[in-house]
């Protein structure tokens, strides 16, 4: 198929170069004829011209033309290659002279070796008439017509130049168009090795992706579209190797976690079982919350699947943000107080169109992330303003912050950081926000705060805009 390809491009090329060079020829071919058929008739005129100038010249006036003057019209017509017929004002024919060479004997009747014959007719001749290109001209003399004259010129006088010419213009083209042939060829063959290669290089590559190589990459040539297209392939393969890593991140984490929560379940069954541990609502209530952590991983997983849902919808209402985030806070409350966390809070009322219970999702899974990066003593602050016709809610907190390198994918699912790999998760919580907010119609951004930590910013649209 790569090299179908090469040579359907080589073919391709080599036959517009046919194409155009056979176009060349006719138009050539057709253009020159025309031309050279302007040129032989400007050609006769000029020679008629210059004979009925001869015949001017030499005239006498009350004798007309002697011997010596029809002689040197005899020379002036056979350099124009006609033969000649004067005649008198009054239509009486006064000679004639042969001046087509090599076939004078046989176009007037009783031509002569010098070229003249005085009262022979030019008409009556083994070869008809219609041979000839007849064309007559006045003979003015200070102003009066003395005579009038016939040029006989071969019709088709063009036979023996044109041959020549189109001959020696044939061999030019035919020439032309090998040359143009050849070097087309050629350049059809680089070019079209040239578009093939990268392609085959391409494929290549795709062939080894497919087959799970996910390392493969291509080296783009130069700024055309192919070159894009390399550039594309590449980010692809990009994008599949991380998509990988993280999937087996998320493995890993999801496995960690089941295993961990399970095991400290078990251990503790295990415990009250053999009487080693007491029921006392204190063990219990370890269970209940490895319990309560598992179901928080299946309820992520569970969001996750409908925000990816092509059903998926919420249903709008009017809902103030800074309600939301007050609600928010006093579920987080618990856990920040456990990791000995301040919370903070700066609400303004702004109203927007919403799905009360998924905004309330948005902010828990903020807080919670924030909490779980921001070290005791720290703080976390959720503050809800307004500014232009968007609703704007950020949650900040006195953590680490977020790596350069990390940013463009906090918000992937199953992405979790090389300093998220040290907590408990899977990398969904982030990802269910960023679903969430554009399922309202908003947009939401991670980036370092001033003092430090890692600040998030949901913007949403108010309410009537």
């Amino acid at each position: 198929m790569k090299r179908g390809l090469r040579l359907r491009l080589a073919l391709t090329h080599a036959l517009v170069a046919a194409l155009a060079i056979v176009i060349v020829v006719v138009v050539v071919d057709v253009s020159s004829e025309r031309r050279f058929d302007r040129y032989l008739s400007d050609v006769r005129e000029r020679g008629n011209a210059a004979v009925v100038q001869a015949l001017r010249e030499t005239y006498q006036g009350g004798v007309g033309w002697d011997a010596q003057a029809i002689f040197a019209l005899s020379e002036a017509a056979r350099l124009s290659d006609v033969n000649l017929a004067v005649y008198s004002s009054d239509g009486q024919l006064q000679f004639t002279v042969q001046g087509i060479r090599g076939r004078g004997q046989d176009t007037m009747n009783g031509a002569t070796g010098n070229g003249t014959d005085v009262g022979a007719s030019p008409t009556a001749t083994p070869v008809s008439a219609r041979s000839f290109d007849i064309r007559s001209y006045p003979v003015v003399v200070d102003g009066e017509t003395v005579a009038t004259v016939e040029v006989y010129a071969w019709r088709d006088p063009r036979v023996a130049a044109e041959s020549s010419y189109e001959d020696a213009l044939t061999r030019d083209l035919v020439l032309a168009a090998v040359l143009a042939a050849a070097l087309a060829l050629l350049i059809s063959v680089l070019v079209s090795r040239r578009i093939t290669s990268p392609l085959e290089e391409l494929t290549d590559a795709a062939a080894d992706v497919a087959a799970g190589n996910l390392e493969v990459r291509v080296a783009p040539h130069g700024d055309d579209e192919v070159a894009s297209l390399a550039s594309a392939f590449n980010t692809m393969a990009d994008a599949l190797a991380r998509d990988e890593q993280w999937r087996r991140d998320m493995t890993a984490g999801f496995s960690d976690e089941l295993r961990m929560s399970l095991a400290t379940i078990r251990s503790r069954i295990e415990a009250l079982e053999e009487g080693v541990m007491p029921g006392t609502p204190e063990n219990l209530r370890v269970i209940g919350d490895e319990v309560d952590h598992l179901g928080r991983l299946l309820g992520a997983l569970r969001s996750l699947n409908e925000l990816e849902s092509e059903d998926f919808d919420v249903e709008l209402g009017p809902v103030d943000m800074s309600e939301v985030a007050a609600d928010a806070l006093g579920l987080v409350e618990p856990e920040a107080a456990r990791r000995r966390v301040t919370l903070a809070r700066d609400l303004t009322s702004a109203r927007v169109d919403g799905d009360r219970d998924r905004l309330l999702q948005v902010v828990v899974n903020l807080l919670d992330n924030a909490l779980k990066f921001t070290p005791a003593g720290g703080a976390v602050t959720a503050a809800v303003t307004t500014s232009g016709r968007s609703a704007v809610l950020s949650v900040s907190d006195t953590g680490p912050g977020i790596e350069a390198l990390d940013l463009p994918f906090v918000f992937d699912r199953f992405y979790r950081s090389r300093s998220a790999r040290r907590t408990q998760g899977a990398g969904l919580g982030l990802a269910i926000v960023k679903g969430l907010v554009e399922a309202h119609g908003g947009t939401v951004d991670a980036a370092g705060a001033a003092g430090g930590g890692a600040v998030f910013t949901v913007r949403l649209p108010l309410a009537g805009s």
